[in-house]
């Protein structure tokens, strides 16, 4: 027995070890299984944690890709989404460790920067730069756009980030397949950060010679085309920049833009920039109007081939700036421009007057107005290829003075010349007559189309819109909210329709006050036909000759809710809007 007893202690610690050992197995065996059911495949870390793996790299961000889609979707797109943004604290970090460090395949890098991008989580900042920074031309413009957009979106303004876009920008060659592909994209990304430390990369590139395609290169000389290209991309994006951050060191570089006829694609956007800049502009442009300039001068004898019409240039094309900035003090200097000119140069006369009309208007300006309108003969043509007379005439109702039908009726009566000239100056004159007429002089102008329109087929268009005006005139006269009721009236928004708008709108500007502008701002997004639209904004111009920056921020407004819809016909449409609410601001 007690033998037996022994062996039975010496058997026990023995069995206890092998029944404990194989409970041991077994507990981590159960552990082992416990942390294998954590690795569950529906999970996204379980594909984080593969991302440094290149075998499975790919098939890991498809993956998660799918997860953010999912999320998103879930999410109805909204990233603030509790669920989206606990997804995103699993992924980015992982995400963007793995892109930085990350030198494989360039198909899974562009896959994982296309995914940080969509993110717009600022946590993915630094491979959002590296992506600008490693930019080469026709190769991986897809990245540089996600990351420039995510870096626009996300109003990230780091310097790193400034300077990978600026690199990025001089680097990009619209002309190039790819580039062609993105390059309104990243110009749009940059035009909405407008970064001020982009200056000197700017005005570097739009001081860089242009030369301009002919009809004998397309076709025959693709290097020049593509090198043209490239330069208008890099020259119109640098010009609207300039713009933008108001630097008034560009006065004068976007002033010779306007001046080159090289870069005459370039000239419209150098034109914008300037009224944006607005005042700062004033001094170089009224020094170049009258001839004091030296440095503009010379300049201009660079680029105009013609040595004959080297200071008219200048002085032509620093009128049409100067008028469409617009400001008061622009008037003054116009008129010493027009004192100054040579009797015998009309076209000249005529350009400064036509922008003279675009300034707010004094008492002194309508007077010289009109000597220029009346001592311009009918065959006189002004550039692009306008008639100078009708095109003064109708530039004429921008003083919204119902006074000067007095006068247009004698210039029509006392017009000299072909028939054909004679024609287009009196059809112009009723254009403007019939816009500009209030409820009294109703009868004379209905005698006015007896005589110069006798015939029930002569001047149908005008005898139309008279008919129109009357009926409105009838049931508005003087007052001011039935106008405003009008340009927003849906039935006038039709084309056969729309002189009733139109010719309200310039009630407005005939009638309205200081609060009125407003007003006529308020109904922008009713007025859906352009043209009622146009004489609208037109309308606020002109009783805003002080600027309104309480107006041009409701205008802003519109733009942006215009452009958030994507609706074209409405974009296109706020054109004008645009250009009167730069010129509001420039008057400040």
């Amino acid at each position: 027995m007690i033998r037996t007893l022994r062996t039975a202690r010496k058997i026990s610690p023995l069995i206890r070890s092998i029944v404990f050992g194989v409970a041991a197995i077994t507990a981590v065996g159960a552990a082992t299984a416990v942390v294998a059911g954590c690795e569950d495949e529906n999970q996204p870390e379980y594909y984080t944690k593969r991302l440094n793996d290149p075998a499975v790299r790919p098939a890991a961000v498809k993956r998660l890709v799918q997860f953010f889609e999912d999320a998103m979707t879930r999410a109805d797109k909204n990233r603030d989404d509790p669920k989206v943004k606990e997804l995103l604290d699993k992924i980015v970090p992982p995400l963007t460790k793995a892109y930085m460090e990350s030198s494989g395949d360039d198909r899974t890098k562009a896959e994982i920067l296309k995914l940080l991008s969509d993110t717009r989580d600022v946590r993915a900042k630094d491979a959002w730069i590296k992506a600008l920074k490693d930019y080469q031309p026709n190769v991986n413009e897809p990245e540089a756009k996600a990351a420039i957009q995510a870096i626009a979106d996300t109003h990230i303004t780091d310097p790193a980030a400034m300077d990978a876009i600026i690199g990025m920008f001089v680097k990009l060659e619209a002309s190039s397949p790819k580039g062609q592909l993105v390059y309104v994209d990243i110009k749009n990304a940059m035009t909405s950060i407008a970064s001020p430390s982009w200056k000197p990369q700017l005005l570097e590139r739009l001081n860089r010679p242009m030369q301009m395609i002919s009809q004998a290169d397309k076709g025959t000389n693709e290097d020049k085309i593509r090198a043209y290209q490239n330069e208008q991309f890099w020259q119109t994006t640098s010009a609207e920049l300039l713009g933008l951050i108001k630097a008034t060191d560009a006065v004068k570089p976007l002033f010779k833009v306007v001046l080159d006829p090289n870069k005459a694609d370039i000239a419209a956007t150098a034109i914008m920039a300037l009224v944006r800049i607005g005042k700062p502009s004033m001094n170089v442009l009224v020094d170049s109007l009258l001839g004091k300039d030296t440095e503009i001068n010379e300049y201009a004898k660079t680029v105009i081939k013609d040595k004959k019409d080297v200071d008219v240039t200048v002085v032509r094309t620093a009128a049409l700036v100067i008028g469409t900035i617009g400001r008061a003090d622009g008037v003054q200097p116009l008129l010493t421009a027009l004192s100054k000119a040579d009797p015998k140069d009309t076209i000249t006369r005529a350009i400064l007057a036509r922008e003279l009309a675009k300034c707010p208007a004094t008492p002194e300006s309508l007077k010289a107005f009109i000597d220029v309108m009346q001592s311009t003969p009918p065959s006189a043509v002004i550039p692009p290829g306008d008639p100078a007379v009708a095109t003064l005439i109708e530039s004429l109702t921008s003083f919204y003075d119902p006074s000067v039908i007095d006068v247009l009726i004698k210039l029509g009566n006392d017009v000299k010349g072909e028939a054909d000239d004679k024609q287009v100056v009196r059809d112009a004159a009723l254009g403007t007559i019939i816009k500009l007429m209030r409820k009294d002089q109703v009868p004379t102008v209905d005698k006015l189309l007896g005589d110069w329109a006798p015939k029930e087929n002569d001047s149908k268009l005008e005898k139309d819109a008279f008919k129109k005006a009357k009926g409105l005139l009838d049931a508005c006269g003087d007052k001011i909210e039935c106008y405003l009721a009008k340009i927003e009236e849906a039935a006038v928004q039709e084309k056969d329709q729309q002189f009733v708008g139109i010719k309200a709108a310039y009630m407005l500007g005939i009638l309205g006050n200081d609060a009125t502008r407003m007003e006529i701002t308020k109904r922008l997004p009713n007025i859906k036909n352009a043209a009622i639209k146009f004489a609208a904004v037109q309308a606020i111009d002109h009783l805003a000759p002080g600027g309104d920056k309480a107006v041009a921020d409701q205008m802003q407004k519109i733009i942006d809710t215009d452009l958030a819809k994507g609706d074209q016909m409405l974009i296109l449409g706020d054109a004008p809007v645009k250009q009167v609410m730069y010129r509001l601001l420039a008057r400040q």
